[in-house]
């Protein structure tokens, strides 16, 4: 049964021809034999140096009426994370890992505009032993959020454990900030305490 490419120039086509049921099986390079796989490799070589021919001469044209311009560029670079971060408005800074005791995580802030900022601190605590806990957030020096402190008891063999999260919108002004959440323990009895995973981030509103 032939099989022609039918959108191929004549000069480049041939027909390919499988033998029905039951027929002799053609010998490998026979090229008398109308449906050997010499004819059959043959026109497959044809269509692929049409194809080939056709995609390099597609390759060269031009969409400039409809996509990007050919000369656009990327400014030349991959972002790194904080300039992506800085490009969404948004900047994040996170600790991890076991550590005794309370824990403070800081961010570099780069506000593009004065206005309003959201500024969020995270930290997973754990311990044993009675203490009071309290978190701060700080911005460039200045103490701008000061959470109630927590007293929390795990005497004997009792443990506890969970995370804190705080949040303060705050204005800054346009240009660049240090921002830090820190999570402070007061210990009033013997025991085992520590902080773990937190982050800090800052949001633009």
């Amino acid at each position: 049964m032939p099989q022609g490419l039918i959108d191929t120039p004549a000069e480049w086509q041939d027909t390919i021809v499988v033998p029905a049921p039951g027929d002799s099986v053609a010998i490998v390079n026979d090229s008398t034999k109308p449906y050997s796989l010499f004819h059959a490799l043959s026109a497959l070589a044809k269509r692929t140096r049409w194809l080939r021919g056709l995609l390099e001469t597609q390759l060269g044209h031009n969409h400039d009426d409809r996509y990007s311009p050919l000369n656009h560029h990327h400014d030349d670079r991959y972002y790194t994370k904080a300039e992506t971060d800085a490009r969404k408005n948004v900047w994040v800074a996170t600790v991890s890992g076991q550590r005794p005791g309370g824990a403070e995580v800081s961010v570099q802030v780069a506000a593009p505009v004065s206005g309003s900022y959201l500024i969020e601190g995270h930290m997973v605590w754990g311990q044993n032993g009675e203490g009071y806990w309290k978190r701060e957030i700080w911005v460039d020096g200045i103490r701008v959020y000061l959470s109630e402190e927590r007293y929390v008891a795990a005497p004997g063999t009792d443990s506890a454990a969970s995370s804190w999260f705080d949040s303060v919108v705050y204005n800054l002004a346009a240009g660049t900030h240090s921002v830090v959440y820190k999570v402070i323990l007061r210990v009033t009895s013997a025991g085992s305490y520590s902080t773990s995973s937190g982050m800090v981030k800052v949001t633009r509103l």
